[in-house]
């Protein structure tokens, strides 16, 4: 599993960089729905590492923080899905006030406050990773886990706000940022495949 995991993975990260350098060319000529199913299938090629990771790890307690390792994969296989039909679907589309306002609705329904739960799990999952380096003695890997999981107050922060009614004035100032969620969803399954990578080699 191990291997399989290891190839599927950096599969995973090269299109993750294949998006970055393309980005700027598919926004220009409205592939979103392109680049949601793409992505997509990167998060997909990373469904089989929490397991991996517990396997390769054996702690008991790692089980529980696979469990929101993979849900958070596959929400966000899921939900890009739905975005990339919802998008090309709206392209396609007359513009007009009445559909952009069922538009906007829509793709908040599939991202927001959805993302930001699924980027809780992670978030979890990273505490469950940290951990269980940290007893193995992995203290490097496990430094970079714990850093990882503070993530966990910018996904909650987000998510209560996009969650209430009434705006919590002091959780406005942190706001969503597309841009961080992804670059640090780069590095956070960079540095586990570096790892991964380095237990299959010994």
């Amino acid at each position: 599993m191990l291997l399989s995991t290891v190839i599927l993975g950096w599969i995973g990260i090269g299109v993750f960089v294949t998006i970055l350098l393309t980005f700027m060319k598919l926004m220009k000529n409205k592939e979103q729905g392109l680049l949601h199913v793409v992505m997509g299938f990167m998060y997909a090629m990373w469904l089989p590492l929490p397991f991996a990771l517990y396997f390769e790890q054996e702690q008991e307690l790692l089980l529980t923080g696979s469990i929101f390792g993979f849900v958070y994969l596959l929400m966000l296989v899921i939900t890009m899905g739905f975005q990339a039909g919802h998008i090309v679907h709206i392209v396609k589309q007359e513009q007009s006030e009445i559909w952009e306002e069922r538009a906007t609705w829509m793709l908040d329904t599939f991202s927001s406050s959805y993302e930001n739960l699924a980027g809780v799990f992670k978030s979890v999952w990273s505490i469950f990773l940290a951990i269980s380096f940290w007893l193995n003695g992995e203290t490097w890997i496990a430094i970079l886990m714990s850093l990882f999981s503070l993530m966990i107050i910018y996904y909650v922060n987000n998510l209560v706000n996009q969650s209430t009614i009434k705006r919590i004035k002091f959780l406005e100032k942190l706001k969503p940022n597309p841009f961080i969620y992804n670059i640090e969803a780069l590095l956070f399954f960079l540095t586990l495949m570096i790892y991964i990578t380095m237990q299959l080699l010994e």
